[in-house]
């Protein structure tokens, strides 16, 4: 039985990581809304991905009804690579009106 991923984290690159915190539930809703069914968390800086760049990490354990630890289906690059452009793309100024 293979399970899609449906959270994912957010770990922003190292030197905006200030800004998207202070952002972070706005940034949590706009995903929400532009990707319906996925849920989101903003991390903090972690030794992942290119500090330069939004780093789209899949939540990707789940345990059975058994208690199991299961692994859930690898979700494609394309879609990883759609939120992180999702998230490049956001308003953390707060000064646009979302469309």
């Amino acid at each position: 039985m293979t399970r899609e991923v449906l959270e994912y984290i957010i770990v922003p690159p190292y030197e905006r990581a200030s800004e998207v915190a202070a952002s972070a539930e706005r940034l949590k809703d706009h995903l929400s809304r532009k990707f319906p069914g996925y849920s989101f968390k903003v991390s903090g800086f972690v030794p992942v991905g290119d500090e330069d760049e939004f780093c789209v990490v899949p939540v990707m354990n789940y345990l059975s009804p058994e208690g199991r630890s299961l692994m859930c289906e690898q979700p494609s690059r394309w879609f990883m690579a759609d939120i992180a452009q999702a998230c490049k793309d956001f308003d953390f100024t707060g000064k646009k009106h979302a469309a």
